[in-house]
């Protein structure tokens, strides 16, 4: 069970009935309402900017329709707890522990399904992470990148999308001749003491292309 879905669908069943008892206007088209987590300043489990989306259409501020809806959600669910508007017109949501008792349970008897998004449109994806650079040492950021993209990709694969990994060796072209040069430059360095060119731009001068020299020559 995905409460954000949950309670964006309660909340668009609730705006439907409003305004076919015309006490609200809506649009044709709702996508613009979300139902999000809120921020940590906010002691409540979910938010939704649903009254800023209407307000415009309504003519009137965010916080006259949030005051409006507040009172028709609150009539349609007995797990809320407590209902608050916070500027310019977010509704905030805490639920009742009993809630939260009954979605424990629906997940566990959902077992290994749980969290599976079955409405979502499956599509192929093409993964690129990690690849480092060959023309330089690896650092932190590459294996940061390589616990990300693999994450990612099992949380695409979880939902059941097409997913192909890529871990791509950019071995080719004009950086990885002025690396193969600056190792040279650096092998003629240490057998023949000749400087290095240091005023060549182009040339990696990292210390690292001394000790790659010293093990290949």
């Amino acid at each position: 069970m995905n409460i954000f879905d949950l309670y964006l669908e309660k909340i668009i069943k609730i705006l439907k009935q409003a305004n076919k008892n015309k006490t609200i206007e809506i649009p044709e088209i709702l996508n613009g309402i979300n139902v999000d987590i809120p921020p940590p300043q906010f002691n409540c489990d979910i938010s939704t900017n649903v009254a800023m989306v209407l307000a415009k259409i309504n003519k009137k501020p965010p916080t006259d329709i949030a005051n409006q809806l507040v009172d028709l959600i609150k009539k349609n669910d007995n797990q809320i707890d407590d209902i608050t508007i916070a500027k310019p017109g977010f509704i905030n949501i805490k639920f009742k522990n009993t809630f939260w008792n009954v979605f424990l349970k629906e997940a566990i008897s959902d077992g290994k399904n749980f969290g599976i998004n079955k409405k979502i449109n499956k599509k192929k994806y093409l993964i690129e992470f990690v690849s480092a650079n060959p023309t330089g040492p690896l650092h932190v950021g590459h294996c940061r990148g390589a616990i990300l993209g693999d994450v990612l990709s099992n949380l695409l694969l979880f939902n059941n999308h097409n997913v192909s990994k890529e871990y791509y060796v950019n071995d080719y072209g004009n950086q990885i001749l002025l690396f193969s040069k600056s190792v040279y430059f650096r092998a003629r360095e240490i057998l023949n003491k000749e400087p290095f060119p240091k005023d060549n731009p182009d040339l990696y001068p990292g210390d690292y292309i001394i000790d790659i020299a010293k093990k290949h020559y």
